[in-house]
Formats: structure tokens, sequence, C-alpha cells
């Protein structure tokens, strides 16, 4: 695996973790003769900004900080083209960071960029017109749970804020008639949220996943209804997902070319940011995006 030479990081200040980035970054790259430089990012769209212009200055590796929805908008100018992406977790989720198998501490994150410990993984992305997911797509209480946690509540608690908002989401579910086209099947179902995942993983309850078989680069993506938002029912579902068995309380369908419909309409975020509203129509990009991840070591290689 080379060492990456010239090297952009893109930093989200706003995110959810306080740490002297530059230092942690200065002492892993420095002593390995690596040239970097950084974006900072204040406002939605500098991502994509910064990204686009790395590319075009020719960065051969693009560090990104900050959380899973600065993640997607850097993707977003990095899909199908461009250098690999270094991820750095710096958010209060990380759910992309814990399907990969990236390590969460920075410096380890980061010292992805040398040596031979790395190796690169295509992934997928989602698209819902001009927005780009890494992650998913949502709608209903999980969107609810999302807008409630505050930057404050995020800053103060951690991903503890996650939990906070989603008692007060369940406390007043809304029900809706979800009418899903999955490569040009129609299917119908009630539900009090709808996803569209390309991740299985939730990130801020690590190793609970929506389902085992979930795979974020298979060209292919996960359309999940949740039928209920009852406490015991919702219980349920994060303990048979937390022990790795299939969640129960959901309706589930995989396609390429997926269009959700909502009544009534429902406000939709892509990996927690806004992405307007239903009907929103989705399509899968494979293998879109190269991401440098941890080498796998066989029992062979270890011995």
């Amino acid at each position: 695996m080379e060492t990456y030479r010239r090297v952009k990081i893109i930093i989200n200040p706003a995110a959810g973790k306080a740490e002297p980035v530059l230092a942690v970054l200065n002492d892993v790259f420095g002593p390995a003769g690596i040239e970097w430089d950084v974006a900072i990012t204040h406002e939605s769209g500098d991502g994509v900004t910064a990204a686009r212009e790395a590319i075009e200055q020719g960065f051969d590796l693009i560090g990104v900080y900050g959380g899973d929805g600065t993640v997607a908008e850097v993707s977003s100018a990095m899909a199908d083209g461009g250098p690999p992406m270094l991820l750095l977790p710096g958010g209060t989720g990380n759910a992309l960071a814990d399907d990969l198998g990236i390590p969460l501490a920075l410096a380890d994150a980061a010292a992805l960029a040398i040596g031979e410990g790395s190796d690169i993984r295509q992934i997928d992305l989602g698209r819902a017109g001009d927005r780009y997911f890494v992650l998913r797509l949502t709608m209903g209480i999980e969107t609810a749970m999302v807008g409630s946690a505050t930057r404050e509540m995020k800053d103060r608690f951690g991903w503890i804020a996650y939990v906070m908002a989603g008692i007060q989401a369940l406390s007043n579910p809304e029900v809706a008639k979800y009418r899903i086209t999955v490569d040009g099947v129609i299917h119908e179902a009630d539900g009090v949220a709808a996803m569209i995942a390309n991740s299985a993983s939730v990130g801020h309850l690590a190793g609970v996943k929506l389902a085992q078989d979930v795979d974020i680069s298979d060209g292919l993506l996960d359309v999940v209804v949740v039928e209920s938002a009852e406490l015991p029912s919702v219980l349920g579902t994060v303990a048979a997902a937390a022990q790795g068995q299939e969640p129960g309380g959901l309706r589930r369908w995989t396609g390429t070319r997926i269009r959700v419909e909502a009544t009534p309409p429902q406000a939709v975020l892509a990996d927690g940011e806004d992405a307007g509203s239903t009907p929103v129509d989705v399509t899968v990009l494979h293998e879109a995006l190269r991401v440098l991840v941890p080498k796998l070591v066989s029992a062979e290689d270890a011995t």
C-alpha cells in the first residue's frame, strides 16, 4: 500500500468531538513526509466546494473530519471520480466508520494514509435528485428523532442525545400510509417510519444494525418500514439487532430504483440533512466511492 503524499483534510468545526485535530494530524502526517492542507466548512455546500477544489488541485487523498452528514456532502463531489477518501470520525454517530471498521481514534484513522495497514474499499452511494447519501434516507419517526437531537444536546450528551430525542419522538408518533415502488413493483404498508438504507449501521448504538445482511457494496438499497412505535416493540427490535438477529416489526424490500410516497406527506432527511419531502425517487450508484479501510489480516498472514 502506497503512502499518500498530498492530502487535503476537510474539517467540520461543528463536529461532535472536542479534540486538538490539527495537532493530532500533524503528529501522524509530519513524520511520514505527507504534505497536507485543511479546508474548514462553515455552511451547507462548503464540503462539496472544498472537495472539488482538492480534486482539481491534484491531491491524491481527501480526508473528511466530521459527522455522517459532512461525509455525505463531500462524497457527492467524489462520486465516480477523484482520489480515495480518508474517513476521520469526528461526529456524534460515526455510522459509516462503524460499518467499515475504521478506528474511532483520530490518530489511528489518520494512520491509514501511511504504511501497509490499509486497503481501498469501493462502496455504494444513494442518490435522491441532487442529494447523495452514504447511510440512509429517512422519513417519519427517525426524522423527528434526528431533528430533536439539537447541537447543544449532542455536545453535552454525545450519542445519548439520540436516545433522549427518540424517547420524545415515541411519545406522539404519526402513522403514515406508504406506497413504495421497488424496481417497478408496488408495495403498500402502514408505519411510523420508512427508510432507504445503503448501510446497516446505526453508529451511535455500536453493533446494532438495521439488518444483518445489508451490504454497503452490493449494488442494492434496502427499503424498511417500521410498523409500530410502541415501546415494547421498539425495545424488542433493538434487542434483536444487538444480538445479531433479524429484528421483528419491520417490512423490508431491496432494489436499485425506489420511489416512496407517503400519506400524509413527510419530511425527508439524507444522512441527517434536509432532503425535501415525499414523494422521493432514489437510485443506487454502485461502487461510486473509494474509501481507505483497515487491511483485513488473514489467519495465514497472522502466523
